[in-house]
């Protein structure tokens, strides 16, 4: 029988409302004040929702190509008493990829924004530490979930057996679809059988790329959201934004909390 967990794992979608203040999901004009102020109204709308203070999230600032941050790939930090003083925690700057908590700190949520790109959650459920990563398709194509793996290992020498991972809602292989062969994809290793051409077509399975990678390096149990962000009305969809669905245009939420 396995070991029980002490997380409670979250996903935010349209209900609770955008969760991001960055100015393309307001009408133009918006200032930076009221795209706050409407932000904090979602975030509380959430911890009330699912049981948290909504000033307590923590989320990692992910370096990509266009944001000039720079960091050793699989960076990870663990949360501590420091980054606790005071304050909203979301305005904590924490850059990385990887953000680590432990039970000791129950009630405080670690997550990531999301409009298709699957988050992993990866508990240790002996230890009580708990990673959470990002990973769209250009991180996974670096890594990235075997490096959230690694991080409960170097940091707290866990064991794979005691790793439960959770891959949240994204992008589906049926509706992922690109015209060409994409550029992200640098690493053939990672991504063999899990970009299928039909047709003219090329189906992204990011579910299967994952899943190779934990289980590559012994990943025992993982569960995967059979949510597709693309085709369920619940939640926000960057692909579906970008069609021309504007209903889609927004940014979901995917995080947990030792309860």
């Amino acid at each position: 029988m396995g070991l029980e967990s002490k997380i409670k794992i979250f996903e935010s979608g349209k209900d609770c409302g955008i969760f991001s203040r960055h100015k393309k999901f307001y009408p133009p004009k918006t200032t930076k004040k009221v795209r706050t102020k409407l932000f904090n109204e979602v975030k509380d709308r959430i911890g009330k929702k699912y049981g948290f203070d909504g000033k307590k999230i923590f989320q990692a600032y992910q370096k990509a190509e266009n944001n000039n941050i720079q960091y050793e790939d699989g960076k990870y930090i663990v949360i501590k008493d420091k980054y606790m003083r005071s304050g909203d925690y979301w305005y904590k700057t924490l850059y990385a990829d990887i953000l680590i908590i432990s039970d000791k700190y129950p009630n405080v949520v670690v997550g990531n924004q999301m409009a298709d790109c699957p988050i992993i959650i990866v508990e240790d459920r002996k230890k009580g530490v708990t990673a959470l990563s990002h990973c769209g398709t250009s991180y996974i194509d670096r890594y990235l979930p075997k490096q959230t793996v690694e991080s409960l290992i170097k940091e707290y020498n866990s064991n794979v057996d005691d790793l439960y991972v959770y891959v949240g809602s994204c992008a589906k292989k049926e509706n992922y679809i690109y015209d060409k062969y994409p550029d992200w994809a640098t690493h053939k290793d990672v991504w063999d059988g899990f970009i299928i051409k039909e047709g003219k077509d090329y189906h992204i399975d990011m579910n299967g790329a994952i899943r190779k990678q934990l289980e590559d390096i012994g990943i025992k149990h993982i569960e995967e959201s059979k949510i597709d962000t693309m085709s369920d009305d619940r939640y926000y969809s960057h692909r579906e934004s970008a069609k021309g669905n504007k209903d889609k245009h927004g940014q979901n939420f995917v995080g947990f909390y030792y309860k």
